[in-house]
């Protein structure tokens, strides 16, 4: 007699259902991370861009107090 090997089909659907639990799961977070990361970078992109402004700003016009404002 021949001996069947093999996973049933029911071992196979409950298998996938545990791995479509455990990506749900994890999921979320994963793309959270993500959005965290693109916002902080965003954010230190915009901070470079108007340090390197201002920066500048001084360079050519001298400093805040030197313009004659009455702030």
């Amino acid at each position: 007699m021949k001996k069947n090997t093999g996973f049933t089909l029911a071992e196979t659907l409950i298998t996938l259902a545990i791995i479509g639990v455990v990506a749900a799961l994890t999921i979320p977070s994963v793309v959270q991370k993500y959005e965290e990361s693109v916002t902080q970078n965003r954010l230190k992109t915009t901070y470079s861009t108007i340090y390197n402004a201002y920066n500048l700003l001084i360079a050519e016009k001298g400093t805040l107090d030197t313009w004659g404002l009455n702030l």
